[in-house]
């Protein structure tokens, strides 16, 4: 899937799924299968969740009627690049159930489904891109979906990987380009936090 070195080094072992996994923002527009397509949602489907209440809702689009509609709600930047995408879609957490409960959990449950999505796409040579760049009351209207209910969480883009040179000019520097991570000590810590 990669076409530039990983420059990413791990502190402690870990699959290399993790470390090679990134965000590309050039797509090759030949269409995915239904086959791939079922498999990126059936592991979402897979993914823990509070009293396993799967708080979750992706709504996407291929090459269908509905893709203009979705690709309307990307901000113009993300549009620029993401509706080059084979499939758009955009993830919903469940927030208020219709007895009036507010999961507490919900939109952290909804981030657990939208890695496992990601992680099988990575395995399947599948790119992916999620993006919160995206017009959140526009969602709700032109999706159908109850913003009392819901909460739009974020757009995901995914299909195989494209040429840079596809990319507009102000991307195509950064394209490739490996996100490094925060030290592990800055983000995981044995005991209280602070001073004794």
């Amino acid at each position: 899937m990669s076409r530039v070195a990983n420059p990413r080094v791990a502190q402690a072992r870990v699959d290399p799924l993790f470390i090679d996994r990134w965000s590309p923002r050039s797509f090759d527009p030949e269409p995915l299968s239904e086959a791939d397509i079922a498999s990126l949602f059936e592991a979402a489907r897979w993914a823990p969740s509070s009293s396993n209440v799967q708080p979750w809702l992706f709504l996407y689009e291929t090459d269908g009627p509905d893709r203009p509609v979705f690709d309307s709600i990307l901000n113009p930047r993300n549009r620029a690049w993401a509706s080059k995408a084979p499939l758009l879609g955009f993830l919903f957490a469940h927030v208020r159930t219709p007895d009036g409960r507010e999961p507490r959990t919900a939109q952290f449950d909804a981030g657990a489904a939208w890695m496992s999505l990601a992680l099988q796409a990575h395995a399947l040579g599948i790119c992916t891109h999620a993006m919160a760049g995206i017009d959140v009351p526009a969602a709700h209207e032109r999706l159908g979906v109850d913003r009392e209910s819901y909460a739009a969480m974020c757009g995901i883009a995914a299909g195989r990987l494209g040429p840079r040179e596809a990319l507009p000019a102000e991307l195509r520097e950064r394209e490739g380009a490996r996100s490094h991570r925060k030290p592990l000590a800055e983000v995981a810590r044995r005991g209280i936090l602070g001073e004794r």
